[in-house]
């Protein structure tokens, strides 16, 4: 209770010295609230070291420490009142961190002295962290920092804010207790998703204007990766230390942008590469622990580094193995163990999720609204449930249209599924994109329409007339460097297939550091370089992996539509002669800048490009564009029937 008691003296003196310093002070006063912040950890930082060795000379050390600095803190302070001087911080906004930094350390300190007293031990300043003590106070202050001036603070902020409280507020590392780390890695995991969607709708909605937002986001997203990559590794080695300091980091943050208010440097990710791809990769970094978190979280990764590594999708060999490769080997297992669990999925389609359904309201037409939908629903029920959680599990490889993503997704390729599982899928996937287009996987039930079409993401189509890479791959021409992927693309997959059915067959032994060729190239394709693509959308720009030809299962489907009933079509071609905005090609997230011309000399434009998502549908502003497929076809055929029925 003691303990208690200082933590709340301590609570209400930092509170109060906040308040000075959000009401706006200068000179000489914040001069002053630097000096008593300071005090809190000459007095804190000299008791943790007596208590850990409660000595009469090291009482002196710690009442020596503690005079000296309220004395010599003192000097100057004195010095300047003497003088009647008054001093104008010009670097306010420096003179502010400095309070800030000092505000966080000096509560690390009390923490710290506090552990001292329970277990006399010194420690170091980031142990004063992992205790419930630092974590009200840390707590009680950013909710004063919120909430003083609430109102006064800018509205986007304001918002960040607010989502991060119960991000920092619910710690793992306060408890040591199993069943609390759990559920309070799930729970800071929950809200730090809801955030992450907050942090991209309030970029989104200042996309097309120099916003301090940005740079404020990129800041922020710095502390959530700290943070999860923090319980990453305390499951990795045990300790807390690197969320400890991301902790530490978060309360500066928190702090220093209420009291300050946003970034002052302003930036459109829009307009900027860098600032785009500094985003999206510290996003994914973010996931990326947080995807490997859940996994340790649910037993899908053993804890510790042996476990860890014994855990791995592919293995672990020795990085020094055939020349260095088996060091490429390990990044690549370690990468495509996490992207390729069932966890991070969950996670990402949470996320993406969210984003998707935060579009449907800017939807006019209504197809378009029923695809979004389902494709929620598909990666759901197709991309989650299905394949990892549902009673059918073990028998997806055997069922047609299920063995996701071509060759080599569920495992080996061996007479049991060949015929049913991968002909079988590959068969019936045809019939539909050869009906409805290839917008069936590339615009549905694959992964990458959901992580493309969400808010944030489909505002990056920008990227591809603005990316150098990204203008290369516009119009619907297939240019002969996208021929070469391609081929090249399902020459590997087409010699892994043979290679991996002569090996059930028992005719050779080959494998790729002890995995089938076809499980390793799946692993490469699908969970390491899609998510490289996804990345770079700032320089190669959106759905790169079907304008590029990365993708062997969206190639197949693309080449089966472009000869199939699906198109788009013009209702009236005239309308598009006059059309002076060319909004449907600049919609576009695959980069067709040619379809307005085809609609003018054809009435339809036929692309193997063409995927289905349907912007231009949207963006047209004369509602004359519509999707045609074999409903449309039967369609047509039965009226013409009934026409020729009525003339005869």
């Amino acid at each position: 209770m003691e303990l208690w008691g200082v933590a709340s003296l301590m609570a209400l003196f930092s509170i109060y010295l906040l308040y000075l310093v959000k009401k706006g002070i200068d000179g000489i006063p914040l001069i002053i609230v630097i000096y008593l912040a300071g005090s809190m950890i000459s007095m804190f930082l000299p008791l943790s070291y007596y208590f850990s060795a409660p000595t009469i000379t090291n009482l002196a050390t710690v009442l020596a420490s503690s005079s000296g600095y309220m004395i010599l803190g003192l000097i100057p302070i004195v010095y300047l009142i003497t003088k009647n001087s008054k001093p104008k911080l010009r670097d306010k906004w420096f003179a502010i961190g400095i309070f800030t930094a000092i505000m966080a350390i000096s509560e690390a300190s009390m923490g710290q002295a506090f552990y001292s007293i329970i277990y006399h031990s010194f420690g170091n300043l980031l142990l004063g962290v992992q205790n419930y003590w630092y974590q009200a106070t840390m707590v009680a202050e950013m909710l004063f920092t919120l909430a003083y001036g609430f109102t006064k603070l800018d509205r986007g902020l304001r918002s960040l804010l607010l989502f991060t409280l119960p991000v920092m507020a619910v710690s793992p590392a306060i408890i040591d207790v199993k069943s609390y780390v759990f559920t309070a890695v799930w729970i800071s995991a929950s809200f730090m998703i809801i955030a992450t969607v907050a942090i991209y709708e309030i970029l989104y909605k200042e996309r097309l204007r120099a916003s301090s937002y940005t740079f404020t986001a990129i800041e922020l997203m710095i502390v959530y990766a700290l943070m999860m990559s923090g319980e990453f590794v305390y499951y990795l080695t045990g300790s807390w230390y690197v969320y400890d300091f991301a902790m530490l980091s978060g309360m500066f943050w928190f702090i220093y942008r209420g009291i300050q208010g946003p970034s002052s440097i302003k930036g459109s990710y829009i307009k900027d590469q860098k600032l785009a791809f500094s985003i999206i990769a510290l996003t994914f970094v973010m996931e990326w622990f947080m995807g490997g978190v859940l996994d340790f979280e649910e037993g899908v990764l053993s804890p510790g580094v042996s476990g860890f590594i014994s855990s791995l999708s592919l293995g672990f060999v020795s990085p020094l193995s055939y020349f260095g490769l088996g060091s490429l080997f390990d990044f690549l297992s370690i990468f495509g163990t996490v992207t390729g669990s069932a966890w991070f999925l969950v996670m990402m389609g949470t996320e993406m999720g969210l984003l998707a359904a935060f579009r449907i309201k800017e939807l006019k037409n209504k197809e378009n609204k029923i695809r979004f939908l389902l494709m929620i629903g598909a990666f759901a029920i197709y991309t989650v449930y299905l394949p990892s959680f549902s009673p059918i599990s073990n028998e997806i490889q055997y069922i047609p249209y299920m063995w996701s993503m071509g060759l080599g997704t569920n495992g080996p390729v061996t007479s049991s599924v060949l015929l049913s599982g991968i002909i079988g899928t590959y068969a019936v996937s045809a019939i539909l994109s050869f009906m409805f287009g290839s917008r069936q996987i590339c615009s549905v039930t694959c992964s990458a329409p959901l992580m493309y079409q969400g808010t944030f993401y489909d505002s990056t189509k920008a990227f591809n007339r603005k990316s150098s890479l990204g203008r290369k791959t516009l119009t619907s021409k297939l240019k002969p460097w996208f021929k070469f992927i391609i081929l090249g693309v399902w020459a590997t997959y087409l010699a892994s297939a043979v290679l991996s059915y002569l090996n059930s067959l028992n005719l050779i032994s080959f494998s790729i550091f002890g995995n089938d060729a076809t499980v390793f190239l799946y692993s490469f394709f699908f969970n390491f370089l899609w998510y490289v693509v996804f990345i770079s959308i700032p320089f190669m720009g959106t759905y790169a992996c079907a304008t590029q030809g990365w993708c062997s299962w969206g190639s197949f489907n693309q080449a089966v539509s472009s000869i199939g009933f699906w198109r788009l079509k013009a209702r009236d071609p005239s309308v598009c002669l006059n059309c002076k905005t060319v909004d449907c090609a600049k919609a576009c997230p695959v980069g067709l800048t040619d379809m307005r011309a085809s609609f003018m000399k054809k009435g339809e434009f036929k692309s193997f490009k063409c995927i289905g998502v349907g912007d231009c549908v949207e963006a047209c502003p004369h509602d004359n564009i519509l999707f045609y497929d074999v409903r449309h076809w039967l369609r047509d055929k039965i009226r013409k029937k009934e026409k020729q029925s009525k003339v005869g």
